[in-house]
């Protein structure tokens, strides 16, 4: 994403400068978010592993993994120290641990829509000419609207991949957590014992980037789902106020 950032003819030099300060920010944000669902839910379903090991916190330092971090930020994937859960404490072990997995890309994919929203409210206001009759933000530049606008698409991006790649159904990501709820134990124990060479294959395939057109296309998705969601129903009260 950096390289993206630095490779983007259309962005003024201080513009750049203004996004790579606010791309680590968005990554370290989005992980911490990502990991303290995980603690949050399961601690809420009975588990205190999370809140004994002070990882039921938003404070990026007890999440961050520092290769993960890097890998996200100059490659489009990444991780975070995982937190640590104990599905013994759950009524249900098998739905305790599928609920438990699934908070994390859940939270990311609800960050996405939120930014998506946001994006689609700035890019309605600013093409139609309304926002000129606000106050301060009436006189928003190209450049400023071009940061705010890359800037929030940096964000539904980002949480997307992270959504979308951690629901891959292969250990050691959330997708392969949800898949205890619906296979025999033996055949899920059995599965786990190839996590060291799963781990790799993620690698190899994310370097030749056969993924990156999957993440594409579910942005995508998103983004013209929610967007004109948005646009249509500001469209309509514009219609109804100049009637």
């Amino acid at each position: 994403m950096v390289f993206q950032i630095i490779g983007d003819g259309d962005l003024s030099v201080t513009v750049r400068l203004i996004l790579m300060i606010f791309l680590p920010v968005t990554v370290i944000f989005s992980l911490a978010a990502h990991e303290f669902a995980h603690g949050f839910v399961s601690d809420f379903l009975g588990d205190p592993t999370a809140r004994r090991a002070g990882r039921l916190t938003l404070n990026p330092l007890k999440h961050i993994d520092p290769l993960g971090f890097l890998c996200l930020m100059f490659f489009g994937f990444g991780w975070a120290k995982p937190v640590p859960v104990n599905p013994r404490y759950y009524a249900n072990p098998k739905k305790g641990m599928a609920v438990t997995a699934f908070s994390g890309p859940l939270v990311n994919l609800f960050i996405g829509i939120i930014s998506t929203v946001y994006l689609a409210l700035l890019v309605w206001f600013y093409e139609t000419g309304i926002i000129t009759v606000f106050p301060v933000i009436g006189k928003m530049s190209g450049q400023v609207y071009l940061a705010l606008s890359t800037g929030l698409y940096i964000v539904l991006y980002l949480n997307i991949i992270l959504a979308v790649f951690n629901m891959i159904p292969v250990p050691p990501l959330d997708g392969s957590r949800l898949m205890l709820a619906f296979l025999p134990e033996e055949k899920y124990f059995r599965l786990m014992r190839y996590e060291r060479y799963t781990v790799l294959l993620i690698f190899l395939l994310l370097w030749t980037g056969i993924f990156n057109r999957l993440f594409e296309i579910i942005a995508d998705f998103v983004i013209l789902g929610v967007g004109n969601t948005v646009f249509y129903f500001l469209d309509f009260i514009a219609f109804l106020l100049l009637k």
